[in-house]
């Protein structure tokens, strides 16, 4: 069972046979131009009707990209993994961003009340606006004050059982399957007559969050709405390499808040793949896939032909782990320089 508000990392294989994602595949990447760090790299893996999508978008009807953040704490590079794919499908696909606040959410699920949420949700748009989301191409709301959503939660929640819920998401509390109504409001509201009606719809989530896209399209299909599709991307791990970045691990991640000093120290303690001595490392070359700083290189900050060059140095034995962490730590802290 995937649950969409722990911090485990979700092993992938299993999600094409139990839960039916489906692989990005040759003739998907053929219908997209601009691959990107996103496609090109793999980060997103799997998916839910994007062909449908794409074939929207070929014949020039309005699409629309959705997904949204739980103002519980500042922004992290987990975070900016869900945000360069809305920006990248809004510059890519002319596809309106709608941008949803999770407020009641993090309450229901952290505890943070809403004007707590308030204050977290100023500093997050604030973000997602210097990582390039275009305003004008977007409609951002808070939960708490989006009367549709609120009014199609509870419409909704006609369309599913009490034993839907639990099959989806366990034993929760009350307030966590309101949460996941919430969300099927928010994944639906582009479809809402004051925004044009029926329409695709893209959301990029983690794989995590497959729950609430099984639970929003099966009562897509009982209202009479376009399906949702979905794009899954790999998680960022945390710092220790154990668990998911996650805003509940501040020691496992980097924040775009953090001070560049901060940063430095945080990946020069994180988890990387190096051997057991020195001689093994220059002999066998390091174990690159279990890497966090290889991961937040590939992620976020380096580019092809950088990101190739440290790859063949790390496998072939070349560089140590020490040096590989000064070189993403300069380039962390550079960016960091220019975010803030």
């Amino acid at each position: 069972m995937l649950d969409p508000w722990a911090n485990q990392l979700v092993e992938y294989e299993k999600l094409f046979g139990e839960f039916g994602l489906k692989r990005i595949e040759e003739g998907i990447l053929k219908r997209i131009k601009n691959k990107g760090r996103i496609f090109g790299r793999g980060i997103v893996f799997a998916h839910r009707d994007l062909d449908k999508f794409l074939e929207a978008r070929e014949k020039g009807q309005e699409v629309a990209v959705m997904s949204g953040i739980k103002p519980s704490n500042e922004f992290h590079l987990g975070s900016k993994m869900t945000a360069d794919e809305m920006i990248y499908f809004q510059k890519e696909f002319g596809a309106k961003v709608f941008y949803a606040i999770a407020d009641l959410e993090a309450y229901a699920d952290n505890g943070v009340t809403l004007e707590e949420g308030g204050k977290f949700a100023v500093s997050n748009l604030a973000d997602m606006l210097a990582l390039g989301l275009d305003e004008k191409n977007a409609y951002i709301w808070r939960q708490s004050q989006e009367v549709r959503v609120m009014n199609m939660a509870y419409l909704f929640s006609k369309r599913v059982t009490d034993a839907a819920l639990r099959a989806l998401y366990g034993e929760k509390e009350i307030g966590l399957y309101f949460s996941a109504l919430t969300q099927a409001g928010d994944i639906l509201l582009p479809q809402h007559p004051d925004f044009g009606g029926k329409k695709h719809v893209l959301v990029p989530v983690g794989a995590d969050q497959d729950p609430h896209i099984r639970m929003t399209r099966d009562i897509a299909a009982k209202e009479g709405l376009v399906l949702p599709s979905s794009t899954y991307h790999v998680y960022a791990k945390s710092l220790s390499g154990e668990q998911k970045m996650s805003k509940r691990d501040p020691l496992g991640v980097l924040f775009l808040s953090d001070t560049p000093e901060i940063a430095r120290k945080k990946i020069m303690r994180a988890f990387t793949g190096g051997r057991a001595t020195v001689e093994e490392q220059r002999k066998k070359g390091g174990e690159i896939g279990k890497c966090v700083v290889y991961e937040l290189a590939k992620f976020h900050f380096l580019e092809d032909k950088e990101l190739k060059e440290m790859e063949r140095r790390c496998l072939c034995g070349e560089v140590l782990c020490g040096e590989d962490k000064e070189m993403v730590a300069e380039k962390v802290c550079d960016w960091l320089k220019k975010h803030q």
